[in-house]
């Protein structure tokens, strides 16, 4: 059901993993940092890719309100599948290095989603800073990341090739804001709605696709 879609993502996925250095290759960090960001089981009647910026005003305001509200009632339920997707905007100076920071925490700590919630609710605290990545490697050390893997995994660039990946397959989605939301391969949403809104559309999905 979620096929054409998740084939595309796969298959960018694949590609980037290809071009990286052949010694890189054989190691699972590639797939630990891609994983990382993936939230629910794979059987869940409904998958969701959210297309989002860690600098976007709005995918803040979802990401604190919204969100965390899906994941108990649905993520965590089993019922949804979440994929969270980096589409650093050009316009938006510090945003590549929060996702380089969020991923990094994901593949040497299993703390993608902590840092994810850090990284938003402090979005006014290193929007405009002039060391974000500073704070952002005392965000991971807050949240228990090991500290020397974090850093090596920021001065190496070794999330650099998943995060365009996901510049790839957002772009193909012809993306046309942040945050956007495709459903099951078959409806995407742009923007903001609120809890009830996405409770009412995902109680009618898993209905649907049950």
């Amino acid at each position: 059901m979620h096929a054409p879609v998740f084939a595309r993502f796969a298959l960018v996925l694949g590609l980037l993993a290809l071009a990286r250095p052949a010694a890189a290759q054989g190691d699972a960090f590639f797939e630990r940092a891609s994983r990382s960001r993936m939230k629910g089981p794979p059987s869940a009647p409904v998958l969701i890719y959210e297309i989002s910026d860690f600098q976007c005003p709005f995918c803040a305001e979802f990401a604190q309100t919204v969100y965390p509200r899906i994941d108990s009632t649905f993520i965590r339920t089993g019922q949804v599948q979440w994929v969270f997707v980096h589409l650093p905007m050009p316009n938006h100076a510090n945003a590549w290095a929060a996702s380089e920071a969020s991923l990094c925490a994901g593949a040497v700590g299993d703390r993608f989603w902590q840092m994810h919630a850090r990284i938003f609710a402090s979005q006014n605290e290193w929007a405009m800073a002039e060391d974000p990545p500073a704070m952002f490697a005392r965000y991971a050390r807050e949240l228990g990341v090991p500290p020397d893997a974090y850093a090596e995994c920021i001065r190496e660039d070794r999330v650099a090739s998943l995060i365009l990946a996901d510049v790839i397959f957002a772009t193909s989605t012809r993306v046309s804001g942040t945050p956007m939301f495709i459903i099951n391969n078959e409806r995407t949403i742009v923007g903001l709605k609120s809890f009830d809104e996405w409770q009412e559309l995902l109680k009618k999905e898993i209905q649907r696709k049950q």
